[in-house]
């Protein structure tokens, strides 16, 4: 029988082994490490096999735990199923910046305020559809700056349709944001639907020539602050002509000037608007009979030096009485007529079926040129002019709700749930305007849209370690944004 062969060890070393751990003396220093025994198949008897390292050990200092170790402890220590990362930028711009709006729903609904808010930032922040609110709203640290828990699509779909009911209070909402003064009154922009169920989707004439069911969305925009402030669904086979009084009486609007495109003029809608004694500026286009180029064909237009410089532009104008209700403002803008001529010209090597030299001296005195008609009594030609071209900021608000939004069509299958979803969507274009307006005073709309603004600020994020919120890494690039829009996120 052969003697097994044994190591004395110091009892200051063994003294750290436990069971499932070794000692190891490797060129004089003593380590531990673990190891476990399994049962070899083949060979039929156990067999150990060494496991990591657990520290080293000396007489002085005892067993030093390894620093691989160390950190393996550390992490088993810490919860990882208690660690959350959750968007923040947004989230701190909506209950920060858009407090009026907030104090507003909720001094108009009560206590389902938080309720609209939050499925009001779904739609702003990420577009989505009813049925991926709660998604998002989990990702989100929003309900829980509003003191709400996260909801299921189906308590979104009640409270859609709660609001859908709630006309009075849409209006107390909206009524707050209109102040005493001149307002705009836009035509409407059509919204399709094909739900049976709806009855304000009809077949009726679109621009574009698209004769599928759908109801139109009639909004009144502030000229003075350059929002958005009331809308009114109509059905689609109603033109806009014939809502124009109701819905500035229902917006309890005294003044108002209903500002069209160039396809509105004719004769009827001139005299239906008339009947209904309301104030209107209409462009004409560039061949209708009310015009008269005779001063541009002479050469004469500049000759009483009527100016105004606008947008760092000069623009020349002469006023012609149409009749006694109506006068018409002719405006000559010249790097618009260089830039027509100049683009008219090169067509006519690109595409010679459809433009000629004789095509351009027939139309060289009309180049450069706006006309407006309007029955505004007491009115300057800049302030008819400037008033026109605030319709450029409503049809960039407008496009902010179809293309950002995605609120050219809905799915909608309830009107009062439909109802509800508008006026969720109308919360949404508010937030739209208004970032797109502190970009625009701040300069840096060249270089970020709304929607990058709103992408950028998703990356700021918040994570949860231990019950501790943190903010998250972000790019250099986040925080040059963040420092050009003032924001203070701590």
């Amino acid at each position: 029988m052969t003697q097994r062969r044994t190591t004395s060890h110091p009892e200051w070393a063994t003294k750290h082994r436990r069971s499932g751990t070794e000692l190891r003396l490797i060129r004089g220093n003593y380590y531990l490490y673990e190891y476990k025994t399994v049962y070899d198949k083949e060979k039929k008897k156990p067999k150990k096999i060494s496991g990591k390292l657990i520290g080293t050990i000396s007489e002085e200092n005892g067993l030093v735990e390894s620093e691989k170790r160390k950190l393996e402890r550390t992490k088993k220590q810490t919860d990882f199923s208690n660690i959350f990362c959750k968007e923040y930028g947004m989230s701190f711009i909506i209950t920060t910046n858009f407090s009026q709006y907030l104090n507003t729903l909720k001094a108009s609904f009560g206590n389902i305020w938080a309720l609209i808010a939050a499925i009001a930032y779904c739609r702003f922040v990420y577009k989505c559809p009813l049925k991926n609110i709660p998604f998002c709203l989990a990702q989100s640290f929003l309900p829980q700056m509003l003191g709400i828990d996260v909801f299921n699509e189906k308590t979104a779909s009640a409270v859609l349709k709660e609001i859908g009911s709630m006309k009075s209070q849409q209006l107390s909402y909206m009524h707050a944001f209109i102040n005493k003064g001149e307002h705009i009154l836009i035509d409407a922009t059509g919204v399709f639907s094909n739900s049976q169920q709806i009855s304000l989707a009809k077949k009726g004439y679109s621009h574009n020539m698209n004769f599928d069911k759908h109801f139109n969305l009639m909004y009144i925009y502030s000229a003075d602050s350059k929002m958005p402030v009331y809308y009114r669904l109509l059905p689609g086979n109603i033109r806009e002509v014939k809502a124009f009084s109701n819905c500035l009486r229902e917006a309890n609007l005294s003044q108002a000037i209903i500002i069209t495109d160039k396809g509105f003029y004719s004769k009827k809608n001139i005299e239906l608007l008339e009947a209904e004694k309301l104030k209107y500026i209409i462009p004409l286009k560039r061949d209708n009979a009310l015009i008269n180029y005779q001063e541009l064909t002479d050469n004469t237009f500049k000759q009483s030096n009527s100016y105004f410089e606008h947008e760092g532009r000069v623009i020349w104008h002469g006023e012609y009485v149409v009749d006694k209700k109506q006068s018409l403002f002719l405006y000559l803008d010249e790097l618009l007529r260089l830039k027509e001529e100049t683009d008219y010209i090169k067509r006519i090597s690109t595409l010679p079926e459809s433009y000629s030299i004789d095509g351009y001296h027939q139309k060289r005195n009309v180049f450069g040129t706006i006309a407006l008609l309007t029955n505004l009594k007491k009115h300057e030609a800049i302030d008819v002019y400037q008033s026109y071209k605030s319709r450029m900021s409503i049809e960039v608000m407008f496009d902010g709700m179809k293309n950002v939004l995605d609120a050219d069509h809905t799915y909608m299958q309830d009107e009062q749930t439909l109802q509800g979803w508008m006026f969720v969507n109308h919360i949404a274009l508010q937030w739209y305007q208004h970032l797109y307006l502190d970009l625009k005073k701040r300069g840096l709309l060249k270089k970020y849209s709304v929607n990058d603004y709103i992408h950028i600020l998703c990356e700021i994020k918040k994570i949860k370690i231990n019950d501790n919120w943190y903010f998250n890494e972000t790019t250099s690039y986040t925080k040059k944004l963040v420092n050009k829009v003032g924001l203070n996120l701590e």
